[in-house]
């Protein structure tokens, strides 16, 4: 069974690239994107955080935040 976001990844493929992060292996990396809870959805464009999503979420609730900021 797929994740919701390996779904995403795979049904939004050539719209959008899904990246993971782990921060107990890379743990200096996440306070540079401002996230203090896991686990945090960003929306990037050029480079620059645009949208963000904290908490679990379904890939009903992944794609409804993808649609409501214009993916």
């Amino acid at each position: 069974m797929e994740t919701p976001l390996a779904e995403i990844a795979r049904e939004y493929s050539g719209r959008l690239t899904v990246a993971w992060h782990d921060i107990d292996r890379y743990p200096d990396t996440h306070p540079r994107y401002g996230v203090t809870a896991i686990p945090t959805l960003h929306l990037f464009e050029n480079g620059q955080i645009t949208a963000t999503r904290i908490g679990p979420a379904t890939k009903a609730n992944i794609t409804d935040f993808l649609r409501s900021n214009g993916i």
